[in-house]
């Protein structure tokens, strides 16, 4: 079929595009499946039946309906939805992005992080908070594709995916509000529990009902952190511990008008995504630091 690429005007291919993403809107159909259905649409409609849709041989008009449509929204709204985390520098807070990626790539992490070229630089010539951002970056990884690739039979666990799934959720939370130039308040009880849900996944990893786990600890996320250490061998107990002994307590936290500082407050998340992580980690194959050509010890959280 020849390209009709030359026989619409960007405001007809516009306006096409733009009704037809109308009606799949008005079918209930979610914006992230818009994305790909309404260029796929809009090419049937101008009488495409088999093209390609990716890399060499996409026609022309392919790629001017996908820009068309992008242009209709923010690049956060069309957004495939990753585990976002935060990175801590000096006492601001950058986003962490991690890419899906599939197969064997190289990433360099320093690419997925939103410090600005200046700050880059700058981090670059202090070592130490280089590894503590690929400590944190690591985690935040683990997350995203440990989550997705849950060994057996903590994967077919109902309560260990729902619960490990609410980690991320309140991780995401207290990420967003952290990076978002929001009041940094907003972020401890999410962080909190995030810690709380990480940690009770793992006791159900271990066949634990919900009601026991809740009986049995209640908010007392130390007490988790212990359960799991007598379990998981190679769970990193020390360090688990020295991160939740130093939060403050969920339910006094509640209710209290007096909060954390900003930093506190940073590495209260911080240490929350490490928790998760590491509970993560027990579950699945994913470990980033192992798979790092030059691994070092982990120096965060200390």
């Amino acid at each position: 079929m020849p390209d009709t690429s030359a026989e619409l005007s960007d405001e007809e291919l516009l306006y096409l595009v733009g009704t037809t993403d109308a009606e799949l809107f008005a079918a209930g159909v979610d914006i992230k499946r818009r994305s790909f259905e309404v260029p796929r649409q809009v090419m049937h409609k101008l009488g495409y039946v088999g093209f390609i849709f990716a890399g060499a041989g996409t026609p022309s008009i392919y790629d001017r309906i996908y820009r068309a449509f992008s242009s209709i929204y923010r690049p956060q709204d069309l957004a495939v939805g990753g585990h976002i985390g935060v990175f801590m520098y000096r006492d601001i807070f950058a986003r962490i992005a991690v890419p899906h990626v599939y197969g064997e790539v190289s990433i360099n992490p320093f690419k997925f992080v939103e410090l600005t070229p200046v700050q880059l630089r700058i981090i670059q010539t202090e070592p130490d908070q280089m590894e503590i951002f690929l400590d944190q970056f690591g985690d935040v990884a683990d997350i995203q594709y440990g989550i997705d690739e849950l060994n057996e039979p903590y994967a077919s666990n109902e309560l260990v995916r729902r619960f490990i799934g609410l980690a991320r959720l309140h991780l995401h939370s207290a990420s967003a509000v952290l990076t978002g130039g929001y009041d940094f308040r907003g972020a401890v009880q999410a962080s909190l529990l995030a810690v709380e849900l990480g940690l009770k996944a793992g006791a159900a990893a271990h066949g634990m009902p919900e009601d026991e786990i809740r009986q049995k600890f209640g908010h007392r996320v130390g007490d988790i952190a212990g359960h799991l250490a007598r379990l998981w061998s190679s769970f990193d107990a020390n360090r688990v511990a020295r991160v939740v002994s130093a939060q403050p307590q969920y339910v006094v936290n509640r209710y209290s008008a007096s909060q954390p500082p900003r930093q506190d407050v940073g590495h209260l998340t911080m240490g929350a995504q490490y928790v998760v992580s590491e509970v993560v980690r027990q579950m699945s194959d994913r470990n980033f630091r192992t798979s790092m050509s030059d691994p070092f010890e982990r120096r965060y959280p200390a």
